[in-house]
């Protein structure tokens, strides 16, 4: 066989390759959040209950967008924004006399995606660049302790949205924990308030770990804490993020719920399940209602923290791109802009309700 006869002309041969739309990436980001995105972020706030939450109550059910106002040519030859108007079906009651009202209500205008993926903005042709993001999840590390020359690993428990939760091993072996960088208190303190509430129950549950004879873990923190029971640990949490204020159990269970099992503020999202899922070896179902804190979370971390310091596992390099994930432009405009005036909208709502009388309806 000769030379010639191997010889291959690329350039002859047809192009089997599809065209690439470089601009599918945003616009499919784009038409998830205008169904997906607003559905979840109305059905956040909804039902919207007065102050008292005795008088008035406002249910947003499903949203319609419009057609668009204009063309994108006429948008920027006449200086205006390409956008559609928003509808939704609302439902309002009476709670004290049961009267109830429904209505289409018009919520404001959503700017539209171009065929090439670009937004205009009273005229101007605008993009929004995705951006690339620290993960939320778990990640470990450890530093050298200059006194012991011990290894003393630390762990960052970071939502989507919500309070941050960071856990490290002081020098006399007691773990402790803080809630968005505020003052420390021991982890058998958070572990007695979320329902660990005995030393009989924290010692059996974390048995399997905590096996280094010269170091207990768990029992030097336990030590350190002044707790004793579920009420204990939460007026003692409750004290500290809130000092000064008067510490009622009734509020000191509801700021717990808010802040780390209430989906309205607390928020791992699919990718935070996932990775804590991964991470820690559980099985917790990556669906909406358990994308928020739960106690197999918490018990996981720490005690992946005890094997780090029993010299199993491994920590993160919190730079890797393992540990970083996109950010599109539907998600950037939920959690900048959208959920931002959802809530003002929810505010004013609630001070409109006020200035109501109850024995009559708005129409």
């Amino acid at each position: 066989m000769t030379s010639a006869a191997l010889r291959q002309y690329w350039g002859k041969q047809v192009n089997i390759l599809p065209p690439l739309n470089l601009t599918a990436v945003q616009q499919e980001s784009y038409r998830a959040f205008l169904t997906e995105g607003i559905e979840e972020g109305l059905a956040g706030i909804s039902p919207v209950k007065d102050f008292t939450g005795k008088a008035w109550q406002l249910e947003l059910g499903e949203h319609e967008l419009g057609e668009p106002k204009c063309t994108p040519a006429f948008a920027k030859e006449k200086g205006v924004t390409y956008e559609a108007p928003l509808k939704a079906k609302a439902r309002l009651t009476n709670l004290a006399t049961g009267e109830v009202v429904e209505q289409e209500v018009f919520l404001g205008d959503i700017p539209q995606i171009t065929e090439v993926g670009t937004f205009i903005i009273n005229g101007v042709e605008r993009a929004v660049v995705n951006q690339l993001v620290r993960s939320p999840g778990v990640f470990y590390s450890g530093n050298v302790a200059p006194s012991t020359g011990r290894v003393q690993y630390q762990s960052e428990l970071r939502p989507r949205r919500g309070s941050w939760l960071e856990f490290m091993v002081g020098k006399n072996d007691v773990i402790s924990v803080k809630v968005d960088r505020s003052r420390k208190l021991p982890v058998t303190t958070l572990l007695r308030a979320i329902g660990i509430g005995s030393d009989e129950e924290l010692m059996t549950t974390f048995a399997d770990v905590d096996t280094d004879k010269q170091r207990q873990y768990i029992a030097a923190t336990s030590a350190k804490d002044t707790t004793k029971s579920k009420q204990e640990a939460i007026i003692d949490v409750y004290q500290r993020l809130r000092p000064g204020e008067p510490a009622v159990l009734e509020n000191a269970e509801s700021l717990l719920r808010e802040m780390f099992f209430d989906q309205r503020r607390y928020q791992l999202g699919k990718v935070g399940r996932y990775k804590l899922n991964r991470r820690l070896g559980l099985s917790i179902p990556n669906v909406p209602e358990k994308q928020v804190l739960q106690v197999e979370d918490i018990v996981a971390v720490v005690k992946y923290l005890i094997e780090l310091q029993n010299g199993k596992g491994r920590v993160d390099d919190i730079d890797h791109l393992s540990n970083r994930r996109v950010r599109r432009v539907g998600e950037l405009v939920m959690e900048t802009a959208f959920r931002t005036g959802l809530l003002r909208l929810e505010r004013s709502i609630r001070e409109k309700m006020s200035l109501t009388k109850t024995d009559e309806l708005i129409t």
